[in-house]
């Protein structure tokens, strides 16, 4: 039946005698695969030529098992805030721990881990994660982290929702930006691919392709089935010859993949197979293998040493070699791991806190203590000799980078040469164990020391337990009352603005403010106004003057120390009452803002809270009251012997 349209042509056929192949027999076919690097792939390509290439699976694997070698820590980014931020800590790190606290995954730090770090080497997107926030709110505490198949994730540029979810027929997700943790590799600065990065195996495609090829070859090589080629069956007849390749596609057991072997017959020549290829030994198969090898292994930024794999002569590598190798990878491929998992880690913690792996460069510190002691041994003989100046023997120590920590360049105050104290100032109320057993007096209510002064000591100044005042107590609860009342509201504000991780370092930070001269809460200023024209504590002066008179008193000193220490006294009373008044109201404002703070939960109605804080606040300071006095009293006295001493 004769065909039509398209299909209607002329069939082929073989003139009598016709020695060639047709196309309907045996023939050779020859597949030339595109060489280029592919525009886009999706993740599970680009995680299939990794399993696919052993190389490259170790060297992914290596990486990760280098981090989960280290210990790990979150610490405060600000020192002075570690006690306020140590149960926030205790909290992220049992986080961690519990590889997110996502029962349905099972995951322990390792398994969170290995699968962020395992995502962000292999694909474009890299490793992302959703965070479980309490109360879904933005400041929320992060109570539960669920690692994503960054196969799915795709970035959006939209700075509320960075990320959406996507897959078969499922409903789309975006994610807000507080609900989500991404870290990516070499992020592509093309236009059409921004928010997209570039993995390891996308840099080094064609090494990959290359290598994959390799071992497809030798393991082909291995295989009991002929290379390709042409077998050339000499002057055997056509039907014995078909008959043999036929039988010979039967022996492989699978006509649509074996091996196509053209077949020559019916003629005199030489009877031999022809093959296409060359041995391995021809092609320097082990050295090309190596060389790429080496590219995928330096595309993860490593080198095959670190992978095992031998890369000079057959006796292996020297140790000053190995070592070396270990150090250039050190600040290559795992120095890069760090800091993209840290990063992550970061974006999941509060502000005030960061993550920091523990990784100790021993011979760096050893080289940096060598520095650092030669330094100062020169630095003492420049000072000795007059040539430079504590201040500028600092400078040029920060310049020289002996320190990673950064630095004032200013010498701070504590950074002066010690002057062995004389005198050990206690206050009535602390226990023995608060002070050094060694220098001072071993008794709280004591000021001074038991050397006499004629022997160049202070003598004892005792009695501070003895120090008389009278409260008045309406005016300060009318105090209390006034600060209670306009500063509450403020700090309540505080509160309601502050999430819990940053809870009690936002308590700190109010009570610093409370001493600080910027006053950032306009609290200070109008709390020094108020005490200064209140009168909240009469002091007994004379009970004060006696025991600090006692100073003087019998220890060969002449009558003009007893009359310059009147004269001190007159000036020490002005002082006492002018500052007695704002020590309070600071005291005062530190226990409203402690008692505002540890019940942050009080009910939310307004007068509620006044009543209930003003009675706390009033409660407290009634109670701590001579504490205040005496501790203020004590820094005065301080002062005056002070004054003293450089007089004498």
């Amino acid at each position: 039946m004769a065909k039509s349209g398209f299909f209607n042509y002329p069939q082929p056929n073989h003139p009598r005698g016709d020695i060639a192949i047709g196309v309907d027999d045996l023939y050779l076919t020859r597949f030339t695969p595109p060489w280029s690097r592919p525009s886009t792939l999706h993740a599970n390509i680009w995680r299939a030529w990794v399993l696919q290439q052993p190389v490259a699976m170790v060297c992914r694997e290596t990486l990760i098992a280098s981090l989960l070698a280290l210990d790990w820590q979150i610490t405060p980014r600000n020192s002075k805030y570690r006690e306020e931020l140590e149960p926030t800590i205790r909290h992220y790190t049992k986080l961690l721990v519990d590889g997110g606290n996502y029962p349905q995954l099972g995951l322990d730090y390792a398994g969170l881990v290995e699968w962020i770090a395992g995502d962000l080497l292999d694909t474009p997107f890299g490793g992302a994660a959703e965070i479980g926030r309490k109360g879904n709110s933005p400041d929320g505490r992060v109570v539960w982290i669920r690692p994503l198949d960054a196969g799915t994730l795709y970035p959006t540029l939209n700075g509320d929702y960075p990320v959406v979810q996507m897959y078969l027929a499922y409903d789309a997700v975006a994610f807000r930006n507080h609900e989500i943790s991404r870290t990516f590799m070499s992020p592509h600065s093309f236009l059409l691919k921004e928010g997209w990065g570039m993995a390891p195996p996308e840099k080094i495609y064609f090494a990959l392709e290359l290598l994959n090829r390799g071992d497809k070859y030798y393991a082909n090589l291995l295989l009991d089935v002929p290379t390709a080629g042409i077998l050339d069956l000499g002057d055997m007849e056509k039907d014995a010859a078909m008959e043999w390749a036929t039988a010979f596609k039967s022996f492989v057991q699978d006509e649509s993949v074996s091996f196509r072997v053209p077949v020559l017959y019916e003629h005199n020549n030489k009877i031999e197979y022809i093959p296409f290829g060359k041995v391995p030994n021809d092609i320097m198969f082990n050295q090309i293998t190596l060389k790429y090898a080496a590219l995928v292994a330096a595309a993860y930024g490593m080198s095959l040493s670190d992978i095992g794999l031998q890369t000079t002569s057959a006796s292996g590598e020297t140790l000053a070699g190995s070592i070396r190798q270990e150090r250039r990878t050190k600040k290559t491929g795992h120095a890069r791991m760090k800091i993209k998992i840290k990063a992550f880690f970061d974006r999941i913690l509060p502000e005030q806190l960061e993550f920091n792996f523990i990784d100790y460069d021993d011979e760096l510190n050893v080289a940096l203590g060598r520095a650092r002691l030669a330094d100062s041994q020169a630095f003492l003989t420049f000072k000795n000799m007059g040539t430079f100046s504590p201040q500028e023997i600092r400078s040029q120590a920060i310049q020289d980078g002996l320190f990673a920590k950064s630095l004032p360049n200013e010498i701070p105050p504590d950074a002066k040469p010690a002057i062995p104290a004389e005198r050990t100032l206690r206050y009535v109320g602390e226990k023995d164990n608060d002070k050094p057993k060694e220098g001072g007096n071993k008794e709280p209510e004591l000021i001074g020391d038991k050397v006499a002064p004629s022997a160049g000591g202070e003598g004892e100044v005792r009695s501070l337990d003895s120090v008389s005042f009278k409260p008045n107590v309406r005016t300060l609860n009318n105090v209390i009352s006034k600060i209670v009342k306009d500063v509450e509201p403020k700090l309540f504000d505080i509160i309601q603005r502050t999430s819990e991780d940053e809870m009690e370092v936002m308590r700190s930070a109010v009570s610093e403010s409370f001493f600080s001269e910027e006053d950032e809460l306009s609290i200070n200023k109008m709390v020094s106004n108020l005490m200064s024209k209140k009168s909240v504590v009469i002091l007994d002066f004379d009970s004060i003057f006696n025991a600090v008179r006692e100073y003087h008193d019998g220890n060969g000193f002449e009558a003009k120390n007893v009359l310059m220490f009147e004269s001190f006294f007159d000036k020490f009373k002005e002082s006492v009452e002018a500052g007695l008044s704002d020590f309070i109201g600071k005291a005062i404002l530190f226990t409203l803002n402690d008692a505002v703070f540890s019940e942050r939960t009080v009910e939310q109605d307004t007068d509620t809270r006044y009543n209930y804080f003003v009675k706390q606040v009033q409660e407290k300071i009634a109670k701590s009251l001579p504490d205040y006095v005496k501790a203020h009293v004590g820094l005065e006295v301080e002062k005056l012997i002070q004054k003293m001493k450089e007089e004498n």
